[in-house]
């Protein structure tokens, strides 16, 4: 399964978090996309950090569809395609 999927004016990624990390990075493990951020999980701070960083890394608007309080994430990127992202993040 992938972690990628396109949409009509984007696409959604499947991401698992760690908040708490040294760094923000975003790596791949297998099939699997995960994003290491700064923030604790508390008072949305992880997920502001992941929207913020993901908008700057892509100059796209983002957006967290699924998994606000969880560590599994479904993101929305929009008017981008998988080609690129998976460039960004390469």
């Amino acid at each position: 399964m992938s972690e990628i999927k396109p949409l009509q004016n984007g696409i959604m990624v499947t991401i698992k978090v760690k908040p708490n990390s040294p760094k923000f990075k975003i790596e791949r493990e297998k099939n699997r996309i995960i994003v290491n951020c700064q923030s604790p999980p508390e008072d949305n701070q992880a997920n502001k950090e992941i929207i913020k960083e993901l908008e700057n890394l892509t100059r796209r608007k983002v957006k967290i569809v699924r998994g606000l309080t969880s560590k599994k994430k479904s993101i929305i990127i929009h008017n981008i395609t998988e080609k690129e992202f998976e460039e960004l993040i390469s």
